[in-house]
């Protein structure tokens, strides 16, 4: 970082607005913005926002991007797919899928369309076996011919999986070379540098994703990237990745699979941020923004952690990641009569363009803001600090449309529409919480996005859980935590060892080799600290198709036969938490390991407030909605900023900020910690 550069900044593209925190090293002063969203040209949303702050572009020292667009690709599927490269013999593999079906007794039902053509899967002759063997060198003429076919039908993007590549990556090495002879233009992904795990179908679905947005994904950060520096940035380009570090933007374009749930993911790590800061350890995240709201568990201070996810069902993408759950509910969330006549809320979204009816852009269908807006929970000179004024009487003339086909007044057709999206919500809690064993009445729920906080009172009490923490800056909050995120580089292998015939000195090996890569990865990406490790091993029981991660515990030297016994002891108690009995004397297969290595960054710092005896006197009245209480109720109105230290607030209330509301039920006491942030108590029922 430049000694003249005393800004961090974070940005966070969603599908309606684009969020800006930055972070003032000299001062330690943190500031929020946001600015809507432009979904046909994202980047001049992010020059906009930039913009907004008034900070001179040569003064930021880095800058932290997370962005949906790969994701948004494999979603909407827009572009032309990429072409495949393979084993002889194998070219069917991702329309083979698996045995499993989506509807069991659905005689129409097809598998999914993968994420490549089968007219574009080419054959090659070579052959690998499992233990690493060159068996049938590279066909170097034929796969010459085939890279020439595909160069013939334009595809620009390439996806290379050979059988066993990830014990030798020899032929794929080859393969990219001979592509960078015969087509320079095209962009390539090899298997092995992809997802370099057994499961040919799982490796080679996961290569075509990565195949599939890379030239998107390059353009967008080479685009994003040449606009800073035209504007004056010298500072750090970094990228968010899904496993929730940072990495240089070049890196980044280069394997863009790893920035799937790349926005998402700072809202976690603000939540782990001010968990620390207030000891809180177990937490419940929701992001509630304008078009999805984004759930996840943390435990022990520790976001939990997945390789797989499935953009559409069926077709597997792996990658390290946070455990994110998205559902189709936000501010922007449409409201619709299903063909049983019955009200729903979502997935569809109005997004920012032409947005809620409220916006007066042209939307006319009823979306979650409108409802709000109409119940009075929101102030419609105030939205975005007043920088948007919301038309209400629009708000309620689309509200009135929709309740007359379903025989209700406004009223209650917006409280309904709040119900269904609430519930909608809680269900999402469900599969982070409740469906993997785990009670949420032991987590805090952490409210954020400019959505999160209206509705975060109602989810707590109708899944019990006691207590809603709402932090600063929670408007932008998914921005505000790409500035806390450290340098964190995954790197893992297949190497199927058993317990009764594994070498401890194997293990260190592996281990040593991983723990290189990462090394080396890190510093391609700009870290130039020492980086700390963490190790973990997948094991199974003889014979059982899934593993079970188990963490490896520092150790001063080299593991030891008793270090590699403990760990296997280890899995025997696991595997009897999660399934309620284990077997002892069963062989244990060690399928996977596991290395990540972390690069400390500096975080932000917050200023205390000081309390006060003063009374705390609401900046105005109006009346709010709430059908607990019968209807309208005279509610108190206070400015975020107004509120001191040690401050209690009593329900009904509402408590503006200019990027967010938070609402106070009745029965729900609110109260304001050293920092500013709040927490909500939620009475038991």
């Amino acid at each position: 970082m430049n000694d003249s550069s005393r800004f961090r900044i974070g940005i966070d593209v969603g599908g309606t607005f684009t969020d800006l925190a930055i972070f003032d090293l000299e001062t330690g002063q943190t500031r929020v913005t946001k600015t809507p969203s432009t979904p046909s040209n994202p980047i001049a949303g992010v020059m906009e926002v930039i913009e907004k702050t008034g900070v001179p572009s040569e003064a930021i020292g880095e800058l932290v991007h997370g962005t949906t667009v790969a994701t948004n690709a494999l979603l909407e599927r827009k572009k032309r797919t990429p072409g495949l490269i393979t084993t002889t013999g194998f070219r069917d593999i991702v329309f083979i899928q698996r045995g499993n079906r989506r509807y069991h007794y659905d005689l129409r039902w097809s598998k999914p369309r993968p994420y490549v053509e089968r007219r574009d899967c080419l054959e090659v002759e070579e052959r690998t076996n499992y233990r690493g063997d060159v068996v049938v060198p590279l066909d170097e003429p034929g796969a010459r011919r085939a890279v020439r076919a595909l160069a013939a039908e334009g595809i620009r993007d390439i996806a290379v999986s050979f059988l066993f590549s990830f014990v030798n990556s020899a032929n794929e090495l080859r393969m990219r070379e001979i592509i960078e002879e015969e087509y320079p233009e095209a962009s390539v992904s090899l298997s092995h540098e992809v997802y370099p795990r057994w499961r040919e179908y799982d490796r080679t679905s996961t290569t075509l994703a990565d195949a599939f947005v890379k030239s998107l994904v390059q353009g967008y950060v080479d685009n994003l990237a040449s606009g800073l520096r035209r504007g004056g940035m010298k500072g750090n380009f970094l990228m968010m990745k899904s496993n929730g570090g940072i990495e240089d933007h070049h890196a980044a374009a280069a394997k863009p699979i790893d920035l799937l749930v790349s926005g998402p993911v700072g809202g976690v790590l603000s939540a782990i941020f001010f968990g620390q800061l207030t000891g809180r350890s177990n937490l419940i995240s929701m992001d509630m923004g304008g078009t999805s709201f984004d759930v996840s568990l943390i435990q022990g201070g520790e976001a939990r952690r997945t390789m797989e996810v499935e953009i559409e069902w069926g077709l597997p993408v792996y990658t390290p990641m946070v455990d994110v759950k998205t559902i189709g509910a936000g501010g922007g969330s449409t409201a619709w009569i299903d063909k049983g006549g019955l009200l729903r809320v979502g997935p569809q979204s109005a997004g920012a363009d032409p947005g809620p009816a409220c916006y007066a852009r042209g939307g006319t269908e009823v979306t979650v803001t409108d409802a709000n807006l109409a119940l009075g929970r929101l102030n419609p000179d105030y939205f975005l600090g007043g920088e948007m004024t919301l038309d209400e009487q629009a708000a309620r003339a689309a509200l009135q449309r929709l309740g007359d086909r379903l025989g209700m007044d406004v009223e209650e057709t917006a409280a309904s529409v709040i119900d269904l999206v609430n519930f909608n919500m809680v269900n999402a809690i469900r599969l982070v919480s409740i469906d993997r064993g785990l009670d949420p009445r032991d987590f805090t729920l952490v409210s954020f996005g400019g959505a999160g906080s209206l509705h975060a009172g109602a989810l707590a009490e109708i899944i019990s859980i006691r207590d809603v923490f709402v932090p600063l800056h929670q408007g932008a909050f998914s921005a505000f935590g790409l500035m806390t995120a450290d340098m964190r580089v995954d790197e893992s292998t297949t190497a199927s060892l058993r317990s009764d015939t594994v070498l401890a000195d194997r293990i260190n090996d592996i281990f040593d080799r991983l723990a290189s890569r990462a090394t080396q990865r890190m510093l391609a990406e700009g870290y130039s600290g020492a980086p700390t490790f963490e190790r973990t091993i997948e094991m199974r029981y003889m014979g059982q198709n899934y593993a079970t991660e188990i963490s490896v515990p520092p150790l001063a030297g080299r593991m030891t036969k008793i270090d590699v016994n403990n760990v296997i002891d280890r899995f025997h108690a696991e595997h009897a938490r999660l399934y309620g009995y284990n077997i002892p004397d069963e062989i244990v297969e060690l399928v996977h390991f596991n290395v990540t290595a972390r690069g400390g960054i500096e975080k932000p710092s917050l200023s205390r407030r000081q309390p006060s005896t003063a009374p705390l006197v609401p900046k105005s009245t109006r009346a709010v909605y709430f059908r607990s209480a019968g209807g309208w109720v005279p509610t108190p109105i206070y400015e975020r900023e107004s509120v001191p230290a040690r401050a209690s607030i009593r329900g009904p209330a509402v408590v503006e900020e200019p990027m967010s509301t938070t609402l106070v039920h009745p029965g729900h006491t609110l109260e304001c910690d050293l920092y500013g942030n709040f927490t909500l108590h939620v009475p038991s029922l």
